[in-house]
C-alpha cells in the first residue's frame, strides 16, 4: 500500500534532517502561546508547543508531491474541529487521488515479482488481484482510521505540523502523534482510531491474505502499519525545510 511507499522514501528524510540537524539546527524564531489558568498563572501543555508556521508555507497535500496525504495541516492559532463530512472527506482524498493509482499500481507489481516472478504468479491476470488488494488496503485503512472510527469517537484524524523548534523535539513530536491526537473537543487524548483503528483493518484485509492469519503476522502488519504512520507524521514535518535546503523549491514538482 502508499504507506510502504512512505517508508521506502522515509531514509531521505531522516538522512538528510539529521545532516542538517548537525550542520545548523532546525530553529525559527516564533513566540509560544500558553493560556491563563483560573488563578492568573500561565498554564502550558504537556505536550509540545503547537507554535503557528509561516503562513507563506502551506502544508502540502501530497509528500513528495506525489504521495497523498490530506491529513496533513498546518499548526492553527485557535483549534477548529472538523465536521463529520470533512473526515470524510480526507478519507477519500487520501484513498481516490490520482496519484494513488500508479503508486499502488508499483507497489502491486513489486509485490508479485518478490512473491516468486510476474509470470509465476498469474502474469497479468494475477498483476489484477495484486493490484485489488493493494487497493482494498487503502481504502480500508483511510476510511477506517481517518472517517468512521474519528468520526464515532469524535477524534481528529489530522497531523499538525509544527515548522519549529530543535531537529529532535520536532521528530518525537511527529513520531508520538500517532498515539495521541486531539477531540473535537481540542483536548489531547490517546489516538483510539489510530491504534484500534489499524488492528481493525489488519483483521478485516487477512480475508484476502490467507497467508498473513496467524497472530505474529497480525502484530507485524499492526506494527508497519503504526511505523508508516509516523515515518509520514515525519516526512510531513520536515518536507518544507529539506526543500528549502536542497534548493529544489524553484521546481513545480516538488511545490504541491
Amino acid at each position: 500500500m502508499v504507506g510502504r511507499t512512505t517508508a521506502c522514501l522515509a531514509l531521505i528524510v531522516l538522512g538528510v534532517s539529521s545532516a542538517c540537524a548537525q550542520e545548523q539546527p532546525l530553529t525559527f524564531a516564533s513566540s509560544v502561546a500558553s493560556d491563563p489558568g483560573a488563578d492568573g498563572r500561565e498554564v502550558t501543555e504537556l505536550a509540545p508547543a503547537e507554535t503557528a508556521q509561516s503562513a507563506t508555507e502551506p502544508v502540502s497535500k501530497r509528500l513528495f508531491g506525489i504521495i497523498p496525504n490530506y491529513r496533513a495541516d498546518q499548526v492553527q492559532d485557535r483549534y477548529k474541529p472538523l465536521t463529520t463530512a470533512e473526515k470524510y472527506r480526507i478519507a477519500r482524498s487520501d484513498s481516490f487521488d490520482w496519484p494513488n493509482y500508479f503508486l499502488l499500481a508499483g507497489f502491486a507489481l513489486q509485490s508479485q515479482v518478490a512473491a516468486g516472478g510476474f509470470s509465476h504468479n498469474g502474469g497479468f491476470t494475477g498483476f489484477t488481484q495484486y493490484y485489488a488488494r493493494a487497493f482494498g488496503d487503502q481504502i480500508i485503512g483511510s476510511y477506517v482510521t481517518e472517517a468512521i472510527l474519528p468520526s464515532l469517537l469524535h477524534e481528529d484524524p489530522r497531523f499538525f505540523r509544527l515548522g519549529s523548534g530543535s531537529f529532535w523535539h520536532r521528530a518525537s513530536y511527529a513520531a508520538y502523534r500517532v498515539l495521541i491526537t486531539r477531540a473535537d473537543s481540542g483536548k489531547a487524548r490517546l489516538y483510539v482510531s489510530e491504534l484500534a483503528g489499524n488492528a481493525a483493518v489488519v483483521a478485516i484485509t487477512s480475508s484476502y491474505y490467507p497467508d498473513s492469519r496467524s497472530p505474529a503476522e497480525g502484530a507485524k502488519r499492526f506494527g508497519m502499519a503504526l511505523g508508516n504512520d509516523a515515518i509520514s507524521n515525519l516526512m510531513i514535518e520536515f518536507w518544507p525545510d529539506i526543500k528549502r535546503r536542497l534548493r529544489f523549491g524553484h521546481h513545480y514538482f516538488f511545490r504541491t
